[in-house]
């Protein structure tokens, strides 16, 4: 292609140019290159033009988001983990909507659970039963419990799959009850299978410990051998390394959070978790349960993961003389003050020794 001269001769060419320019021939040439009407001829129809699609594109987005929205909640269906997440954050976000509201059941399934017809019903097509009744623990009143939470065994009526299922009432439920399992896989975390909303209540359904819990073993048995000891707490750390090196903290390692498989030990109930942002955590509550924190999470003054180490040796004592530990010693009553009695009588021994 030539360009034309920018010389002072070339001023006539231009007003010949110019004199002879037929502007309807022009539009009708630019009709064809730009059919249907999107022919823009003033600049300030062309900036009009450039900003309608973007206004469109962000209402058709906003449609589809509370399209997305009204979907997750419409039905039960299987999903990805981004679609369990947000259904997590929408319930928890509009949990008051559904007090005193019975309605279908909705939820996101990831694994192991078939939903009919974008329906999963409790005692219909999936029975729940006390945990302590499936094995056997004839006497006791003891049903393993989460962080707000209980915990049954469920098992579907068409596959009959065995899983665990933790009722969280809705105004209770909070999206780190699922970030974790769904987030996060291990051999020895249990895995999770998906979240139902039904009557007020959430069902997270996840993998079952066929074998019971510790707090069961030893509420039935008494204290573990030695070699069971080991098993368990070689499964646990595995498991609890592998949080550590994603920078979580279960914040609730205890006998009745840690369950027996077939092949192994994993541990349950990640709704007092958090995965830390920085070197030491400062939590805004106290996490955990009690007899079992360790000092910098009683004292609140910051803490690691090194926390979960110090409850898994509690656990492990428990496991060994059958009774938690300090209990013996000190009243439940002086909790938490045995944090500083302690120190100080174990100081004063080794002041006493001759090294």
């Amino acid at each position: 292609m030539e360009y034309m001269s920018t010389g002072s001769d070339s001023k006539e060419e231009i007003d010949l140019l110019l004199t002879n320019l037929n502007m309807s021939e022009v539009i009708d040439i630019m009709e064809n290159l730009y059919p249907g009407g999107d022919l823009a001829v003033y600049e300030d129809s062309l900036i009009t033009m450039c900003e309608e699609p973007n206004q469109n594109e962000e209402r058709a987005e906003s449609l589809l988001f509370c399209e997305r929205e009204v979907s997750l909640m419409s039905s039960v269906k299987y999903g990805t983990v981004e679609d369990l997440l947000a259904f997590a954050n929408q319930v928890s976000n509009t949990a008051k909507q559904f007090k005193g509201c019975r309605q279908q059941e909705s939820g996101i399934l990831l694994n192991m659970i078939t939903p009919k017809n974008g329906r999963y019903q409790i005692d219909s097509d999936v029975l729940l039963f006390p945990w302590k009744l499936t094995y056997r623990n004839i006497g006791s009143d003891f049903i393993p419990r989460g962080a707000f939470g209980k915990v049954y065994l469920a098992q579907d009526r068409e596959t009959k799959k065995r899983m665990a299922c933790k009722l969280v009432p809705v105004e209770q439920f909070k999206p780190s009850d699922v970030e974790i399992q769904a987030c996060f896989r291990h051999e020895n975390i249990a895995e999770l299978y998906g979240a139902i909303l039904w009557d007020e209540t959430i069902h997270l359904f996840m993998e079952a410990g066929e074998g019971g819990s510790v707090m069961e073993k030893l509420e039935s048995c008494g204290p573990m051998r030695e070699f069971e000891i080991i098993w368990v707490t070689k499964h646990i750390l595995k498991g609890l390394d592998f949080l550590h090196s994603k920078r979580i903290i279960h914040h609730d390692i205890k006998p009745s959070n840690i369950v027996f498989m077939s092949t192994k030990a994993v541990l349950v109930d990640f709704g007092l978790s958090v995965q830390m942002t920085e070197d030491i955590y400062y939590p805004k509550d106290l996490r955990g349960t009690e007899i079992y924190m360790s000092p910098e999470v009683i004292l609140c003054r910051g803490h690691t993961t090194k926390a979960d180490i110090y409850s898994m040796g509690a656990t492990i004592i428990h496991m060994q003389t059958g009774i938690p530990p300090w209990v013996n010693r000190y009243p439940r009553s002086a909790y938490p003050s045995y944090l500083y009695i302690i120190p100080h009588c174990v100081l004063g021994a080794w002041k006493s020794q001759t090294w």
